[in-house]
């Protein structure tokens, strides 16, 4: 089931008003119902997948627990875990490198090729389930002992498909309490859900037919237009991912569930390392608790922190996707870090030139995550400023938009969405009125962003738009 779906929009309303009317010590089960019937709306059979996985996680847990010596155990839920991970989305993309690697030689080797439909959100609940293991593993909590509850944890609806990656000791200690919520969990309930569809539906779907265009077929643009997509790219992402993140944060507010946010105005970072605290929260944060911190952190010499470094984002490449590009995306984002951490051991102090400059890495390396293969984004990347005498021209202008598919209207209105959720950053519109002024306002506001919520319903992409970018990790 997508977010942006009218059957969404009767479904979460009416698991919300079910939730309200169950008994609180069981009101859990009726969000586990309903957190199957939203996974299996997608393609049911999937559902036996995450069945099995929760199991998997919830026996090695309880064993761990008990066992004297539980690393043997702990290794065997990794490889379950991460295997099924493997097997669904690297299984593929290994064979076919593989028999790359034996053309290049000429050798006579036939590899199988895999080609399995990834199931939706797997990277997110693999990580999800592996944390909770491995947060048992050491002794920071005590395993579930309701399978049904761990697979409640595992299932949220609102966040089991694209994040926010949930550690278990925050999410479990809000799910069974059964925390009716309050009228401020509502008003900012509202707030999250009517910002979070304006991202998807109003801009980052908008932004989305320019990019297709041109990353569809880079070899046919090249310069202005390359630029232009590429800016666009930047902003659909941020706006499409952000938006899933402040959707699913409404909706758990709308069951009185608190979920971690997931940005915080990335695109105004002063260097990488900043980006990263901003950017994909959770994700960052799971990477850094579960294999940057293993590895050694920073505290080691500088050779291995560069290494910890470079492990670490490539592993985000990785997890991103079965494509050289990710890897390539990743490993990018690592080199920007190790050389900030080999120039100064501090973020350099933020200014507009820092801001603009880390904005500028951001999106050279946008280009290998949205370029279907590592050819095309170095054609985008080389190609940047072709014909850049000409781009003051306004005829060149009129043509290059024209292929594009694009109006000069098109283009200011775009342009014009972009510089809302510039402002909407820089005054932290999230923090600041969604968080702290609903608060006061009362009835008010819930009345206020319904209207809202009506009028950007109306006046978006939402009943043509596609599912969300993260949706395919």
């Amino acid at each position: 089931m997508l977010f942006n779906s009218v059957v969404y929009l009767i479904f979460l309303p009416v698991t919300a008003l079910v939730y309200l009317l169950t008994p609180r010590k069981i009101r859990w089960i009726p969000l586990l119902i309903a957190s199957v019937i939203f996974y299996m709306w997608w393609k049911p059979i999937f559902i036996l997948l995450i069945l099995f996985m929760a199991l998997a996680d919830y026996v090695s847990a309880q064993l761990i627990y008990r066992a004297p010596s539980p690393k043997p155990i702990l290794v065997i839920s990794m490889i379950i875990d991460f295997g099924m991970l493997f097997v669904f989305k690297y299984l593929g993309f290994f064979s076919g490198s593989l028999q790359s690697v034996f053309n290049i030689f000429g050798l006579n080797v036939h590899v199988p090729l895999v080609n399995l439909i990834l199931p939706m959100g797997i990277s997110f609940h693999t990580f999800q389930g592996a944390a909770y293991v491995i947060d048992v593993y050491r002794g920071k909590l005590k395993p579930q002992n309701n399978y049904f509850k761990m697979l409640m944890f595992i299932l949220f609806f609102p966040q089991l498909v694209a994040g926010p990656i949930e550690r278990a000791a925050d999410l479990m200690s809000q799910l069974f309490v059964g925390r009716k919520p309050r009228l401020h969990d509502i008003s900012e309930g509202f707030g999250y859900l009517a910002l979070g569809f304006f991202k998807k539906a109003v801009v980052a779907d908008r932004l989305a037919g320019c990019v297709s265009v041109v990353y569809g077929a880079p070899s046919s643009y090249a310069g202005l237009p390359s630029i232009i997509a590429t800016l666009f790219f930047a902003f659909q992402i941020y706006c499409d991912f952000s938006g899933y993140s402040d959707i699913a944060v409404g909706s758990a507010k709308l069951l009185g569930v608190e979920l971690t946010r997931n940005f915080r105005q990335p695109y105004l970072s002063g260097s990488i390392r900043e980006f990263w605290r901003r950017w994909h929260i959770t994700l960052s944060s799971w990477l850094k608790d579960y294999i940057y911190i293993p590895l050694g952190g920073s505290r080691v010499s500088k050779p291995r922190h560069i290494f910890n470094i470079m492990v670490t984002f490539l592993a985000s490449g990785l997890w991103h996707g079965a494509n050289w590009t990710f890897i390539l995306w990743g490993g990018l984002h690592g080199l920007f870090q190790s050389v900030e951490s080999l120039i100064s051991a501090k973020p350099p102090k933020k200014n507009i030139l820092n801001v603009c400059f880390t904005f500028f890495l951001v999106c050279l390396s946008w280009v290998f995550f949205r370029a279907d293969n590592i050819r095309d984004a170095f054609y985008i990347i080389t190609h940047f400023l072709y014909g850049v005498r000409q781009w003051t021209k306004l005829q060149y202008i009129y043509q290059t938009l024209s292929g594009m598919g694009v109006t000069l209207l098109d283009v200011f209105i775009d342009a014009g969405l972009i510089i809302i959720i510039i402002l909407l950053d820089l005054f932290a519109w999230d923090d600041f009125f969604i968080e702290k002024r609903y608060r006061k306002l009362g009835i008010f506001s819930v009345v206020l962003l319904a209207v809202l919520f009506i009028l950007i319903m109306s006046l978006s992409k939402f009943y043509d738009g596609g599912q969300f970018i993260y949706f395919q990790f």
